[in-house]
């Protein structure tokens, strides 16, 4: 489940919960599983170590990606290692 997701649900979950009526037990249960989703979204946006590092290599070999602040955080570590190695290739061949 990626993050756009996990939004997606908690509001499903935030509105379900405001139409229950407050103390009884659909509400709590609602609640928690509103905590639990929420725990979830922030162990995704942890930083990852192996992730800053790919992200610094690439900045460093691709100025137009620096100078455009996309955030590469959003993508995988696969597809980061991808995008590097044919970053790499390509300053191999000039």
């Amino acid at each position: 489940m990626d993050i756009r997701d996990i939004k997606k649900q908690i509001r499903q979950l935030k509105k379900l919960k405001l139409q229950c009526r407050a103390g009884s037990t659909e509400r709590i249960d609602l609640h928690r599983q509103i905590l639990a989703l929420k725990s979830q979204l922030t162990d995704q946006t942890k930083p990852d170590i192996e992730k800053d590092n790919i992200i610094l290599e690439i900045l460093k070999l691709d100025a137009v990606m620096a100078s455009l602040e996309i955030d590469l955080k959003k993508h995988s570590i696969e597809d980061l290692k991808k995008y590097l190695t044919k970053l790499q290739k390509g300053v191999k061949d000039d």
